[in-house]
């Protein structure tokens, strides 16, 4: 006898579905605007993080405006601690999304559960102090740094092999000029 096998009642729909070249491979994570996925493109195989706003909060011109201000606001500076902004857009089906480079490593606070950081915290806050020195330059205020918005990812041309990168602008503010 063959079974068919049917979805799993609690899957999430996104996972396989293709957005802008980028196939949904897992979720990574939800807050309160949005989720981020872990997706491929489908034909160069580049691992990618996709942010997508939360269905529920499309129709809110603030929310949507709020939730581009994170593309905005990062794609306006470079530095190496900072994650990179590839896109952004609204995909055909209305949904808002961000394809932002895939950071492998541990968030700040999953290190900190981890083990004591000792010496090399200073060497990682060198490189925040830096990246929100030229955020500030541009009058760009973060407003939600913490732990959780902090990757720790390997880097061979960061001191120590490990560079710290600052994620979610989300409610950053831009400040006049």
């Amino acid at each position: 006898m063959e079974s068919s096998q049917s979805p799993e009642p609690n899957a999430d729909p996104a996972i396989g579905r293709v957005l802008g070249g980028y196939r949904f491979v897992r979720k990574i994570a939800q807050g309160g605007m949005g989720a981020v996925y872990e997706g491929i493109h489908t034909e160069h195989n580049r691992r990618v993080a996709i942010k997508v706003l939360l269905r529920e909060l499309l129709n809110s011109p603030d929310a949507a405006k709020r939730f581009f201000l994170e593309a905005k606001a990062v794609s306006m500076v470079s530095h190496p601690s900072l994650v990179q902004i590839l896109e952004h857009g609204t995909s055909p089906d209305g949904d808002a999304y961000i394809i932002m480079e895939y950071l492998d490593g541990d968030s700040l606070r999953q290190r900190l559960e981890k083990r004591y950081l000792g010496g090399s915290a200073i060497r990682l806050m060198l490189q925040l102090t830096d990246a929100l020195t030229v955020t500030h330059n541009k009058r760009i205020v973060h407003r939600d740094l913490k732990p959780e918005n902090i990757m720790l990812v390997a880097d061979d041309t960061a001191p120590g092999g490990e560079r710290a990168k600052i994620l979610d602008f989300g409610i950053a503010k831009l400040l006049p000029t």
